[in-house]
């Protein structure tokens, strides 16, 4: 398994110096060197960000659970989760070179032992002084579960091994209560939890639709006619997370005549809007149906993004903020819900094939791309806004340190690479790089590309744009146009 990347790594220290540390219970040896302190913070901060993401518990509660310190006999974290009467005893590891070995086991293994035995006297203060809190969760607890933590290379087999000496010991006293697999949350788990940060959330809801039509089969599909005041109370709800799938967030109702053809039906002629538009089209990651008679049913909707049809919505939308005494109560739209994952590739596939009510360029396409979405939130850390779907670009985007363009990602990156053609194609065949199925494409946005790489390029691009144009501004004739090409 591969550590955590190094640059996820720096989010994570930064995360955990900011949010974490300050929660921390202090530590018991300040006679350490600073900087032992220091890294030994990090590595009892991470234990809290452990149980913060595994359990969904508070920041602060997460980080009053650490028992980790200079001398905590193998155990990291203790906390007791009521609702489901499991308690939790977790040990981790904070080095990325290193693998949580057999050695971390047996220290692990014979701290759990010893609480299974509630020998506080055997562990720090910060165990001691929980001791009631600890006898009446072993009191309540139908489940002890064990968690090895890490953001280095593996966790070794027989590490797994020599934890399941305890887990699986049927002469243990706590064997009915022991859970015999052990939780693992490594480096793949880490680098996911923090990019779902960045996310805009997920849309879970309910949505009424009438003359409603099951498909079964292959793909899960449901088909009927919903009134267009409830999608907008959807986008009021949710904005942009409703159409994280979609390829454009809203184009504005004065870049787009078919936009303002909406708008206008809708002012004029809300009982034919059915009839003049081409219907949504959604993708769910589940879909129940258990209400209504079977003409009508209340969807209820999990992962929901709609990916053809956010034009429509939002200048429904628009129309009724701008216009909140008109009535579109009779204006309705035919909705599609296909049950697949929105990110995987029938759900791109999808969202490509349905997308060419407005007109839609090959860059659009881009946004496809789940590479796309993962630099945006890693550069959401770096303090970098991150535009890949271009109409969801700001009007100041070029004017900005701190806003990126797809469109000045392409040029930056394109202008690292040795291929003498790039510049060429930059100026006359940008398409090239606007294909996400192209090699061009592929040769830039590359799966190693980190997000404090693309910053790095973008500044140096940016630098050598304005250099270029100051001196064509500075320039007349013949030698301002060498500077110009």
């Amino acid at each position: 398994m591969a550590a955590l990347p190094t640059n996820f790594l720096n989010i994570l220290k930064d995360k955990l110096e900011k949010d974490f540390v300050p929660h921390l219970p202090e530590l018991l040896n300040k006679e350490r060197p600073k900087a032992d302190q220091d890294k030994k913070q990090l590595s009892r901060a991470f234990s809290g960000f452990v149980l913060h993401k595994m359990l969904n518990l508070g920041i602060a509660d997460a980080a009053q659970s650490v028992v980790d310190d200079f001398d905590d006999n193998g155990l990291d974290a203790i906390h007791y989760e009521a609702t489901s009467k499991t308690l939790y005893l977790v040990q981790t590891k904070f080095r990325e070179r290193e693998q949580f070995d057999e050695g971390d086991a047996i220290r692990f293994r014979s701290g759990a032992d010893l609480l299974l035995g509630q020998r506080y006297d055997r562990f720090n203060a910060n165990v001691q002084c929980r001791k009631d809190e600890l006898d009446d969760a072993f009191d309540e607890a139908e489940r002890i579960q064990l968690v090895v933590a890490y953001i280095g290379t593996g966790f070794s087999a027989h590490a797994n091994a020599a934890l399941k000496e305890l887990t699986e010991d049927e002469d243990h006293h706590e064997i009915g209560r022991l859970q015999p697999d052990i939780a693992e949350y490594g480096p793949d788990k880490v680098q996911a939890d923090l990019l779902a940060e960045q996310s805009v959330g997920v849309v879970n809801d309910s949505l009424r639709l009438t003359k409603w039509q099951h498909l079964g089969g292959h793909r899960d599909t449901h088909i009927g006619v919903a009134l267009v005041s409830d999608l907008v109370a959807l986008h009021k709800k949710h904005k942009k997370a409703l159409y994280e799938r979609n390829i454009r967030y809203f184009l504005g109702s004065r870049e787009s005549d078919v936009n303002r053809s909406i708008q206008d039906t809708l002012r004029t002629a809300p009982d034919e809007f059915f009839y003049l538009n081409n219907g949504i089209t959604a993708l769910a990651d589940q879909v129940e149906a258990p209400q209504g008679t079977k003409a009508t049913k209340r969807l209820r909707l999990r992962g929901l993004s709609v990916i053809n049809g956010a034009q429509t919505i939002s200048s429904a939308a628009e129309f009724v903020a701008q216009n909140p005494l008109s009535d579109i109560s009779n204006a309705k739209v035919l909705v599609t819900i296909i049950k697949a994952d929105s990110e995987g590739k029938f759900g791109r596939s999808v969202t490509r094939a349905r997308n060419h009510q407005n007109p839609v360029s090959t860059g659009n396409f881009a946004s496809l791309d789940p590479r796309q979405e993962e630099l945006r939130r890693e550069l959401a850390y770096l303090g970098y806004s991150y535009h890949y779907r271009p109409e969801a670009t700001p009007r100041n985007a070029d004017g900005s340190a701190n806003i990126i363009t797809i469109e000045q990602a392409m040029k930056a990156l394109a202008l690292f690479e040795v291929d003498s053609r790039y510049p060429y194609w930059l100026k006359n065949e940008i398409s090239r790089f606007q294909n996400a199925e192209s090699s061009e494409y592929q040769s830039l946005f590359t799966q190693t590309l980190t997000g404090a790489q693309l910053v790095n390029k973008v500044k140096f691009f940016r630098f050598v744009r304005d250099v270029l144009a100051a001196n064509a501004a500075a320039t007349r004739g013949a030698e301002g146009l060498f500077w110009l090409c």
